[in-house]
């Protein structure tokens, strides 16, 4: 018996043919000549897009700090204006301050000498020339002394008498009170008289 094999012997070495590209390096080549220009486009346009937002950020972001200053300004204008408000009617009040004289400076001394502690009020003040008398209440009899004391030493009177005193009963609260009168003499004549 004869045996045929039909298939190949695999111990054969068959040479098996290659495909030779049917692209040339020149090709090939301008194809990347062409492909640079574009990846670097595309790169551009990658960068300038990232700029742009960027940039439209830091542009909000500074309308938004310039809205907040043109806030400040306004407030700072405000506060300036009511400085300036604030400063003329200081100044008026220093010219009235400076302009004063006659019966304003004499209740001005006057209140500055009633003593603080005691409870002490007065009632009336009359001023004729240069003799002023003051009259008053007291539920403490011995703070007239310090008020006596108190009108001599600011140095607006030449001199400071106790004219009347004298007990009373208050109605109201059944307090004994006293009344008392001082007659001071005033240094110079008040310019209004």
């Amino acid at each position: 018996m004869i045996k045929v094999n039909l298939f190949r012997d695999k111990t054969q070495k068959i040479r098996k043919a290659t495909a030779k590209p049917a692209v040339s390096r020149t090709v090939l080549l301008m194809a990347v000549v062409f492909a640079l220009p574009l990846v670097a486009l595309g790169a551009y346009w990658y960068q300038i897009k990232t700029d742009i937002r960027t940039l439209s950020e830091t542009r909000t972001r500074l309308k938004a700090e310039d809205a907040r200053l043109q806030g400040l300004k306004k407030e700072i204008a405000r506060t300036e204006e009511l400085k300036g408000q604030v400063k003329s009617r200081i100044d008026i009040i220093e010219r009235l301050k400076d302009s004063q004289s006659g019966p304003v400076l004499l209740l001005n001394h006057v209140i500055q000498s009633i003593p603080r502690a005691t409870p002490l009020w007065l009632t009336s003040m009359d001023q004729k020339g240069d003799r002023i008398q003051i009259t008053g209440f007291t539920s403490r009899s011995e703070a007239i002394p310090d008020l006596i004391s108190n009108l001599a030493a600011g140095g607006f009177f030449k001199d400071v008498d106790l004219e009347l005193i004298e007990d009373q009963k208050d109605q109201k609260d059944h307090r004994e009170l006293a009344k008392f009168t001082l007659v001071c003499t005033a240094k110079t004549k008040s310019p209004l008289e």
